[in-house]
C-alpha cells in the first residue's frame, strides 16, 4: 500500500472518522487515503478554522483530533489553532504535506528553507509533545504508533508528522499496528499511601474546598468529583476551563475562581484550611495572578494535589499531598477512603455557603436585569443561561462572551462550556461550534462571540451551510475591541484603535443579517432586551445555521472580584 494509504489504515484502527483540514497539492494522497476508508474530511476555508473545529470536537467527543493540511502557507495558517489545542491539552495529530524529500537540498515551490532544508516543523517545535519529519515511507510503521502514543497519554497535547508528498505515494508492506503499541490500560490511581494521606487530611479538614480543572473534564470524573464532595460537604470551584464538570446547579458548586471569577469561588478558596486540586496547573487567570490576598493562599492553606503529570504537582504551590494519577481513578479511590472514615458534614457551613451564593446572585441581579440600550452583556448572558435548554454546550470567544461567561453562566453538564483557556484565543469560537456540533449532533451547539472575533474568521460559517451543521452565532455588536477599549479608556484615557468608525466617526460593522443571508444563513438581529427570550427561543428551534446579532453596549468593564497585576504597571498609562 501506498504511504498514505498506510496513515488511513492507522487512523482507522484508531477509531478516527473525521479529519479536519483544507486542501492542497501537497497533502491530498492522505485526503483521498482517508476518503476510500469512510473517514470523513471536513474542509475549512482556513486551516486555523479546521485546528479550532477539531479541538472542540475532541473536547465534546473525548475523540483524537486529526488535522490534515497543505504545506508552508497551509501549516503556518494552521498554527494559531494547534496552539490553542496544545494549550489547552487537546490530543492533536497534525499531519503536513511538504515538498518532494528528494528536492529539500534545491529552492523547491514553497519549501521552507532559510536557516535549514523543509524545515517547516521547526514552527511547530515550541507547540508539540514531538515533530516528526519522515522522509521515507519505511518509517511510518514505527512513527504512526509512536506520535498516537504520545498525543494521547501523559499530558495530552499536539504532535506534528511532516510528510514530503512523495512519501505519501512510496510503496510500503507493513501491517498497521497502533493500538498494542501503547498502554491499553491507562486509568492508573495514585498509590494508596498517598491517598490516605489525602483522605486523612480531608476528613480532619474544618473548611475543605474542591478546585476542579481541566484533568477532571479530561477524565471524565464528574460522578467520582461529585461523590467525594457530597461526602465532605465540600464546595466545589472550577477553573473556567472546567466549568460544567460539576453541576452549577448543585448546591456546593460556587463557580470559577480567579481574575473574573465568582466573589464566593475566591473567598472560599482564599480562607480554606485545605484545598483538594484536580487535574489544574493553577494558571494564573484562575489563581488572581497568584497574589495570595485575592484566591488562593498557600500555604497557609495546605494542598492536596491530583495531577497525572507529576510535573505539575507543586509547581506552583507546595503541597502537603501530592498525588499523581489518573483524575477519575484516583478520586474513586480517595472518595472510597474519606467514605470509610464516616466523616458528617456541617450544616451551618452548609447554610453559610447558601447565604454567600444568595448574595452573589443579588449583586449579580442589578446589572442582568438591566434595560437600557444598547443591551448590557450580563442582561444577555442572564437571557441565554435561561432560555438555552440545560444540555446546550456553549463555545466562547473572548471578552464578556468568555469571562463573563464563565462568571455569570450555568453549567450544568460537563462538557457545556468550551472555550480558549491557555492561549485565549480570539476567533476561537465560530468554527470551534461546528466542530462541537459534528461531535454532539444530539444537543443543541450556541457560539457566543464578539463583532471583532467573528469577523475575523467569517469563512468559518461556510462550512456550516456545507454540510448542514446547526450552529446558533450569538454576536455581540457592539463596534469596538470592549475589553481593549476597557483598557484604554481605563488606563490611558484614550480608546485609539479599539472602535470600529468610518472616517466621519459613525460606529461602522457590516450588517450582520445581510451578511449571514448572503452566506445562506438565517439571521435576525436584537436591539431592545425585552425582546431577547422570544428572539433566542426562535434561533434555537430552527435548528440550521443561525446568526443572532445582539447590540450590545461596549462600555462596561466585567465585573472583576479577582486581581491581574498588570494594573499595578497600566495603572500609571503613559504618564
Amino acid at each position: 500500500m501506498t504511504g498514505a494509504m498506510f496513515i488511513a489504515e492507522c487512523l482507522k484502527q484508531e477509531g478516527v472518522t473525521k479529519v479536519f483540514g483544507q486542501c492542497g497539492h501537497t497533502n491530498y494522497a492522505l485526503i483521498d487515503a482517508c476518503h476510500r476508508l469512510g473517514i470523513e474530511y471536513v474542509s475549512f476555508r482556513h486551516e486555523q478554522q479546521a485546528a479550532h473545529a477539531a479541538d472542540a470536537y475532541y473536547r465534546l467527543s473525548h475523540k483524537l483530533a486529526v488535522v490534515n493540511v497543505h504545506l508552508s502557507p497551509g501549516l503556518t495558517n494552521a498554527l494559531t489553532g494547534v496552539a490553542t489545542a496544545a494549550a489547552d491539552s487537546t490530543p492533536m495529530l497534525v499531519f503536513a504535506g511538504n515538498t518532494p524529500s528528494y528536492h529539500h537540498a534545491r529552492e523547491p515551490h514553497q519549501g521552507i528553507r532559510f536557516h535549514a532544508d523543509a524545515s517547516q516543523g521547526d514552527i511547530f517545535r515550541p507547540i508539540c509533545k514531538r515533530v516528526w519529519r519522515v522522509d521515507d515511507a519505511k518509517f511510518l510503521p514505527d512513527v504512526m504508533p509512536r506520535a498516537l502514543n504520545v498525543a494521547q497519554t501523559g499530558r495530552p497535547g499536539a504532535v506534528l508528522i511532516d510528510v514530503p508528498m512523495d512519501v505519501f505515494s512510496q510503496q510500503l508492506h507493513a501491517t498497521p499496528i497502533t493500538r498494542s503499541r501503547r498502554p491499553n490500560f491507562e486509568r492508573v490511581a495514585a498509590p494508596a499511601a498517598g491517598i490516605a494521606a489525602a483522605a486523612k487530611l480531608l476528613v480532619a479538614a474544618t473548611s475543605p474546598v474542591i478546585f476542579a480543572g481541566n484533568g477532571a473534564v479530561q477524565s471524565e470524573a464528574a460522578p467520582e468529583l461529585r461523590q467525594v464532595a457530597e461526602l465532605l460537604g465540600a464546595p466545589v470551584a472550577t477553573t473556567l476551563m472546567a466549568k460544567g464538570v460539576f453541576s452549577e446547579d448543585h448546591p456546593l458548586s460556587v463557580g470559577m475562581t480567579g481574575i473574573w471569577g465568582t466573589r464566593v469561588a475566591n473567598s472560599l478558596a482564599r480562607s480554606a484550611d485545605v484545598i483538594l486540586a484536580v487535574g489544574t496547573a493553577f494558571g494564573e487567570a484562575d489563581c488572581s495572578s497568584w497574589n495570595p490576598n485575592y484566591t488562593f493562599s498557600i500555604p497557609p492553606t495546605q494542598l492536596i494535589q491530583i495531577d497525572i503529570d507529576p510535573q505539575e504537582v507543586g509547581k506552583i504551590y507546595p503541597v502537603a499531598v501530592g498525588l499523581v494519577g489518573d483524575a477519575k481513578a484516583t478520586l474513586a479511590e480517595l472518595a472510597s477512603a474519606v467514605n470509610t472514615a464516616g466523616i458528617h458534614p456541617s450544616p451551618a457551613r452548609a447554610a453559610d455557603l447558601k447565604t454567600q451564593q444568595d448574595a452573589w446572585r443579588h449583586e449579580l441581579s442589578v446589572e442582568q436585569r438591566n434595560g437600557d440600550k444598547p443591551i448590557h452583556p450580563a442582561r444577555l448572558l442572564n437571557e441565554i443561561s435561561r432560555i438555552a435548554p440545560k444540555d446546550t454546550v456553549f463555545v466562547t470567544d473572548v471578552g464578556w462572551n468568555k469571562n463573563g461567561a464563565g462568571q455569570q453562566l450555568v453549567a450544568t453538564r460537563p462538557q457545556s462550556f468550551i472555550t480558549s483557556g491557555g492561549m485565549a484565543t480570539m476567533g476561537f469560537a465560530p468554527a470551534a461550534a461546528i466542530g462541537a456540533k459534528i461531535a454532539a449532533p444530539d444537543r443543541p451547539v450556541m457560539a457566543l462571540v464578539g463583532d471583532g472575533g467573528f469577523l475575523s474568521v467569517v469563512g468559518a460559517v461556510t462550512t456550516a451551510v456545507e454540510l448542514g451543521v446547526p450552529v446558533v452565532w450569538v454576536i455581540f455588536n457592539n463596534f469596538c475591541f470592549s475589553t481593549i477599549r476597557s483598557v484604554g479608556t481605563t488606563y490611558f484615557n484614550n480608546a485609539y484603535g479599539t472602535e470600529f468608525r468610518t472616517p466621519d466617526g459613525e460606529p461602522y460593522n457590516p450588517d450582520f443579517v445581510m451578511l449571514a443571508k448572503a452566506f445562506g444563513i438565517q439571521a435576525a438581529c436584537v436591539e431592545e432586551p425585552d425582546d431577547l427570550p422570544a428572539a433566542l427561543t426562535k434561533a434555537l428551534a430552527a435548528n440550521v445555521p443561525y446568526l443572532l446579532e445582539v447590540r450590545t453596549r461596549g462600555d462596561v468593564p466585567m465585573p472583576r472580584t479577582g486581581h491581574w497585576d498588570i494594573a499595578e504597571f497600566l495603572v500609571a498609562g503613559n504618564d
